[in-house]
């Protein structure tokens, strides 16, 4: 940026100086040889001579000192602001200098007394040079990212001179929206930065292309030669003579169009199978690289990003991207040459009828400029519309067994239908655009044929042309208005492509705010320590969900959580699977940083049960197996019979292959709890999470996985957040969260013997188990059984009953 500061206005202020100097002195060539004469640029600077459009030079000074005006007061007075306000304009006005230039030289042509002048064509060569400067300089000015810092005081201070006598003389020079703007505008890639990454994919294969780029060539060549065979054999044929001679002329013409045609049409096969294999080529990168950012990302990024959405980048925007990628180059280059090819054949015709062609280019330039723009917001906005509809179809199709039970099908589907009408009114803007757009390049395409017809004309009149090379630039001029009209269109298609990238692109190249660059892999024992950890969720920052939480878990230590809800039990659980990053404190693990372990060696030891496990489609010994790549069959073996699975498995016909279905829908739900627990064994964790992992069961699926889970804990170190009380009175300590903090800490028995939170939670589940549940005339005795469990201050009367302490946690 220090770079930019110094380097824009260097560069605006010798362009000033270089326009004016060299446009004041093309006038000292105004003559018949190329001395220099200065008493001319006098001359012709006051008008002296009077003005004549054929030969003064007055306009081009004219010309100059607008571009010096609009550079000197426009870019250093007022900054980007001014850029973006006026960036249209500045465009239309050298479009239209350009084309000036052109007419003038037609002009210049038809007066031979002029045609000498070396100084007409200083004058209009550099003006076309100085536009096409200049436009660029804009445009790349218009793509830096923040307005140098002393700009933007320059356009606050002038402000304040304006308005002066309204504003208080203390008031900052700099207010803090505009810092803010500037920000905005840093973080904002623009569209010629999505141009280039997008294009960028294609260098990936770039022999696939440079084949397709040579059979494109030699299609475009043959085609190059077709209208002018063509103009040949209508010119024999119009001009008649004699008969032998013109069935010789036209056999050899069409035997050699004949030739051409078979040539391009073998090559163009080459050339779109090429193409084609390119653009799946393409589809499959953007979607991996895509994919790869995806799954590195931070849990965090996934709480705020909707799954719907994000499939729909996955899917259609990619294939929006590569099939327009590939599209529009294929289409760009292959149009190109044959515009080149036409354009030499052209000007080798008649050089003044393929200036009138060009006349043109800046307008249809310019056309596609302010439609290509207009797309590119349109593309994005019908990418939004797109991805919200499927977000809404993944969250309907994912949810239906909930919609079937309210009977709220058709209010889903009316829902639906809405989102797609949201996309087929952006659709609609796009069809009338296109028919705009259409209207326009198509009165252009016109136009320039009726002025060519009727120039041309004039030319073969006034014997500056024959009328065999007339029907030939016809011939050319109508297939250069085809592909002026197919490049305009790539312009416009490249701009839908920016519309589809942006947020592919912005997901690609997101980096997660979490980074799992750990190198260490020590032999892990068990030892959890927690320091002064404060965590506040990403999508919840004014909210602290951990307050300076601190406690040590010893190796082989069982640790359960209880609290109410929110209290922060499942955080604890979420910071050491680093889902999530504490904003101050420290996490260790045998007295290493949890950040600095290797982030696969870390999830290999210490394993997590969650209440509601996935199962993903595929055999169970998938399942079982799922990222364990070293594991043996013994290891997943021995890890089922450990969870209590292996029997149910083996019960199946296909055994450890039979399959899971989506999300494990062909098993129970203690079945499908119970492989999970299998999963997260088979890597022999030193350190295992049971989080809620029985909650969702009923009694009997909850007493099996009680005793898979029970297996499995023993002789490593567990944290525990349960319902059952009969999982935390065996727990070797318990920490009772509340807010955030832990506010109790110890033995089940010892917890019970103080008034703290922890055993009003077992009284109050305890009253609404037993007591509510109790018969009238059974109450009295069970109200004497609770009173007699909290007198004792212990855990008779509770241990073995099975109870769902929903307030522990």
């Amino acid at each position: 940026m220090g770079v930019s500061r110094i380097l824009v206005p260097l560069i605006a202020i010798t362009y000033i100086i270089c326009d004016l100097v060299i446009t004041s002195l093309s006038y000292g060539f105004y003559n018949a040889t190329w001395s220099f004469n200065l008493t001319r640029i006098k001359e012709y600077a006051l008008l002296q001579d009077g003005y004549s459009w054929m030969d003064s030079p007055f306009d081009f000074a004219g010309m100059a000192l607008l571009r010096a005006t609009l550079v000197g007061f426009g870019l250093v007075c007022f900054g980007n602001k001014c850029v973006l306000n006026w960036n249209v304009g500045v465009i239309s006005m050298n479009f239209v200098s350009w084309s000036y230039c052109l007419v003038k030289i037609l002009a210049l042509s038809e007066r031979t007394e002029c045609h000498t002048y070396p100084g007409l064509y200083i004058s209009i060569g550099w003006n076309m040079l100085s536009n096409l400067f200049l436009t660029v300089f804009w445009c790349l000015y218009l793509h830096t990212k923040t307005t140098p810092t002393w700009l933007r005081v320059c356009h606050k201070y002038l402000r304040n001179i304006v308005t002066i006598g309204n504003k208080s003389q203390s008031e900052p020079l700099i207010e803090e929206e505009d810092i803010e703007e500037a920000a905005d505008l840093e973080e904002k890639l623009t569209t010629l930065s999505h141009v280039i990454k997008i294009v960028v994919y294609c260098k990936h294969h770039i022999n696939w292309f440079c084949g397709g780029f040579f059979f494109l060539t030699i299609y475009s060549t043959a085609r190059i030669f077709i209208p002018y065979i063509t103009g040949t054999v209508l010119a024999n044929i119009v001009k008649g003579g004699s008969k032998d001679a013109a069935y010789d002329s036209l056999v050899n013409s069409v035997i050699l169009m004949a030739c051409l045609t078979m040539l391009a049409t073998s090559f163009s096969g080459l050339r779109g199978g090429t193409f084609l294999y390119a653009t799946s080529l393409i589809h499959k990168r953007m979607r991996n690289d895509l994919f790869r950012s995806l799954t590195k990302q931070e849990i965090g990024f996934f709480d705020e990003a909707e799954t719907g959405a994000i499939s729909s980048r996955l899917t259609s925007d990619c294939e929006k991207m590569s099939s327009l990628i590939s599209t529009n180059l294929n289409v760009f280059m292959r149009n190109s040459v044959m515009l080149c090819g036409a354009m030499a054949f052209m000007f080798a015709m008649s050089w003044r009828l393929a200036l009138v062609t060009l006349i043109v280019v800046p307008l249809l330039g310019f056309i596609s400029k302010i439609f290509g723009t207009y797309y590119d917001i349109l593309g994005e906005r019908t990418q939004l519309t797109i991805a919200d509809a499927n977000k809404k179809a993944d969250e309907v199709l994912s949810t239906m067994r909930t919609i079937r039970s309210f009977a709220a099908e058709k209010g889903e589907a009316d829902k639906f239908e809405e989102y797609l009408g949201k996309t087929l009114d952006v659709r609609k803007k796009e069809s009338l655009a296109y028919m705009a757009y259409t209207w326009l390049n198509e009165f252009c395409d016109n136009a320039i044929l009726v002025t060519v017809l009727f120039y041309g004309g004039h030319l073969v009149i006034s014997n500056r042309m024959t009328s065999d090379q007339l029907l030939k630039f016809l011939l050319y001029q109508i297939q250069l208005g085809e592909n002026m009209l197919q490049i305009s269109w790539v312009f416009s298609g490249l701009m839908q492509s920016v519309g589809a990238s942006r947020k592919v692109f912005e997901y690609i190249l997101r980096e997660p705010k979490i980074k799992y660059d750990g190198t260490l892999t020590p032999d892990i024992k068990g030892k959890i320590e927690f320091k002064n950890v404060q965590l506040s969720y990403p999508t919840r920052p004014n909210q602290v969900v951990l307050k300076n939480v601190s406690f040590t878990v010893h190796p082989g230590e069982t640790v359960a959580l209880v609290g109410p809800s929110g209290a922060g039990k499942s955080s604890i659980v979420s910071l050491l699977e680093r889902f999530y990053t504490a904003q101050s404190g420290e996490i260790l693990i045998d007295d290493i940083k949890i950040e600095d372990i290797q982030h696969k060696w870390l999830h290999n030891r210490v394993s997590l049960v969650a209440q509601n496990p996935i199962l993903y489609s595929g055999t169970v010994r998938d399942n079982i197996l799922y990222a364990c790549e070293w594991a043996t069959t013994d290891d997943m073996l021995k890890a089922s019979k450990m969870a209590n699975c292996h029997d149910f498995i083996m019960a199946k016909d296909n055994n450890y292959d039979a399959m899971c279905g989506e999300k494990g829908c062909m098993w129970s739900g203690g079945q499908i709890q119970r492989i999970s627990i299998s999963r997260s064994m088979t890597r022999d964790p030193k350190i295992l999470l049971l989080d809620e992992s029985t909650s969702a069961l009923d009694g009997e699926s909850e007493a099996i996985v009680q005793e898979a889970l029970e297996k499995s804990s023993d002789g490593r170190t567990t944290i525990i957040i349960a319902h059952r009380l009969s999982t935390i009175e065996k727990a070797d300590r318990i920490l009772v969260f509340d807010n955030g903090e832990i506010v109790q800490s110890g033995t089940h028995s010892s917890l019970m013997e103080d008034e703290g939170m922890y055993r009003n939670l077992v009284n109050r589940q305890l009253k609404a188990t037993v007591g509510d549940n109790s018969p009238p005339q059974k109450k009295s005795k069970a109200r004497k059984i609770r009173n007699a469990s909290v007198d004792s201050k212990s855990s008779v009367g509770v241990t073995g009953t099975s109870l769902n302490v929903g307030s522990l946690m």
